[in-house]
Formats: structure tokens, C-alpha cells, sequence
């Protein structure tokens, strides 16, 4: 399986400090640096393709290369316009026999699945990569996304005398999820991906812009008014429980079982949809703000510390260089 981290800074990619997440340093190293160590100690990943800015990246990777080795070959590949076309160039290069410009569905691969991940995850650790795929059943289904409950991540709230991240969540009748920046899929059997763009480009919930942008995308798939009264119960769960209304909330969310919105899920995206909950949390906690930045840059040997107990073979192995290569 190959995997692939996404570091584009165009299209609707959010800016810290003016520059691409993805460079930000931490503990000396860029951010996606730390994504590619994790990776690097899975198994069950063969090759790591990284897409980005290239020259930026393919600089950062030589200044590491003298303190950070890595056992598996990563490509470094020029970034396209947005998160769409980012996945699907990146994933077409992997492909065996491919060229530019050629239809990547006729090469008779059988579109193997593929782990895609954002850059700007520096805590993910190995275990939790692992544990992901091993739950993610790519026989029944063509896209898997990783989910993290509230329990895994009540670890790195604030405390009295500590900063610390308290994330958002979609509150389901079962648990409070948080998306947690874990994908497994095939995306040539992804029937909507212009949905799944749409739904990045507007993300961030805390701008209430974004809630009805999200709402209007809806009222154009087949089948709408189900979706829609979903989301706007998903609403309404949100707004009672941060106005500390459990009562209300719990009352919105009845309908809400992790089961009725993967249904609905497969319809919106036209795939077959899997959420798959995995319990440590550290590939939950990205970095989406300033505020954030700051916070993990504190706290992240404290934090590396307290995850180190779920991933008890990190570290094992020999080392060897890097390699880069450019693609397409």
C-alpha cells in the first residue's frame, strides 16, 4: 500500500503565519517531516509520496537527511490547483505504467487503495496508522475514514496551569466524533469527488459562512431532504452542547447513529463508506490555527511522551538515506 501526504498550499488551503502549515517547524523539523517519520515505521506502507510545493520540500527533506533517516523511498511531487486534483495526480503517478496525460482507469491496476493524510498532523504516530488500516475493510468498502471519540482526546485539553487543544466534534447519538485526518480509499470509485472539494473548501465550521455553504451543496445531490434534515440536526446537537444544553443536544442526536449517517454519507459521496474509529487520537489533533501552533509547539515532547505508549515498536529497524524523486 502506498501512502500519501498532502502539503499543497493552493486553492482553499489555510496559511499560518503567512506560509504553508505544512513548513512550519517544529522541534527543528517542518511539520510534515514528523508525518513522514511515522509513516516510515508502518509496515504496511511500501511508498511515500509527498505533494507540495516541490522545490520547498525537496530542500527541507536535504536539510533533515543528516539527522533523519528513513527506511522507505518517498517521492516528492509538484502540487496541482486544489485538494482534488492534488489526489488524483499523486495517485495516478503510482501507478505502474503511467504517463501524463494518459486515462489512469485503463491501465488495469484495479485501483488498489491508498492511505492519504494531511501534513499537518505532527503528533500521529505509527500504532495509530496501523490500527486504522487493520480496522479499515477494503474488500466491502472503497473509502474509509478515520474517526477519534471525545475520550481519546480529552488528553490534550487545556488544563488549569497548561494550554492544550480542545478540537470541534460532530455529536452523534452514540459518541462526540472528531474526523481524525485518516483516509483509506480508492478514489476512481469515489462518484462525487466535486463533494468531497466542496466540503474542504469549506471547513472550518467556526465561520458561520461555511455552515450554509455546506447546506446549499447539499440541496444539489440526489435524494437532498434527508441529508439535509441530518445536517441540520448535526447543527443543532452542536450549538445546544456548546451552550451547555445536554438535554437539547441528546434530543438532536437520537436520530443521529453513526449507522444512518454513513448511509447517508455513501449517497452524498457515491462510494461505499466506512467511519472507522480509531482510540489515541493523535491523528486528530491538526493544526488549524496560530493558537494551535503555539500550543503544540509547548507541549509536543509532553505529548510525544504520553502517545509513545501505544506504539511499542517505534524506533525498531535499521536506518537508510532518504530519496527523493519528482514525478510527473
Amino acid at each position: 500500500m502506498n501512502a500519501f501526504v498532502l502539503a499543497g498550499d493552493r486553492g482553499a488551503s489555510h496559511q499560518i503565519f503567512g506560509m504553508n502549515k505544512a513548513l512550519l517547524k517544529l522541534e527543528g523539523y517542518p511539520l510534515f517531516i514528523h508525518v513522514l517519520k511515522a509513516l516510515d515505521e508502518v509496515a504496511e506502507i511500501d511508498r511515500i509520496y509527498i505533494i507540495g510545493p516541490q522545490k520547498k520540500m525537496m530542500e527541507e527533506i536535504e536539510r533533515a537527511l543528516p539527522y533523519t533517516l528513513f527506511l522507505k523511498k518517498i517521492e516528492v511531487l509538484e502540487q496541482r490547483d486544489n485538494l482534488i486534483e492534488n489526489i488524483v495526480a499523486a495517485y495516478s503517478c503510482s501507478l505502474p505504467g503511467y504517463q501524463e496525460g494518459m486515462d489512469p482507469t485503463q491501465l488495469g491496476h484495479g485501483d488498489p487503495p491508498a492511505l492519504f493524510l494531511p501534513a499537518d498532523i505532527p503528533l500521529i504516530t505509527a500504532a495509530e496508522i496501523r490500527d486504522f488500516i487493520s480496522k479499515s475493510d477494503m474488500k466491502q468498502y472503497d473509502y474509509c475514514l478515520g474517526i477519534s471519540s471525545e475520550d481519546a482526546l480529552t488528553p490534550f485539553y487545556p488544563k488549569p496551569d497548561r494550554s492544550g487543544i480542545k478540537m470541534s466534534y460532530v455529536y452523534l447519538r452514540e459518541k462526540a466524533y472528531r474526523l481524525n485526518n485518516l483516509h483509506l480509499a480508492r478514489p476512481f470509485r469515489i462518484g462525487a469527488g466535486r463533494n468531497i472539494q466542496k466540503m474542504y473548501d469549506h471547513r472550518y465550521h467556526k465561520y458561520f459562512g461555511n455552515r450554509i455553504r455546506i447546506g446549499l451543496e447539499i440541496l444539489k445531490t440526489p435524494g437532498w431532504l434527508k441529508g439535509l434534515i441530518f445536517y441540520l440536526l448535526a447543527q443543532g446537537a452542536v450549538f445546544s452542547a456548546q451552550s451547555h444544553r445536554p438535554r437539547l443536544s441528546a434530543l438532536f442526536r437520537r436520530p443521529l447513529t453513526l449507522s444512518a449517517v454513513e448511509k447517508e454519507v455513501n449517497r452524498f459521496l457515491g462510494t461505499r463508506f466506512k467511519a472507522v474509529e480509531t482510540n489515541i487520537g493523535s491523528a486528530a489533533l491538526d493544526i488549524d490555527d496560530e493558537e494551535s501552533y503555539r500550543t503544540l509547539s509547548v507541549r509536543f515532547r509532553e505529548w510525544r511522551g504520553y502517545l509513545a505508549q501505544f506504539d511499542g515498536e517505534s524506533g525498531k529497524g535499521t536506518s537508510c538515506p532518504m530519496r527523493t524523486e519528482a514525478c510527473g
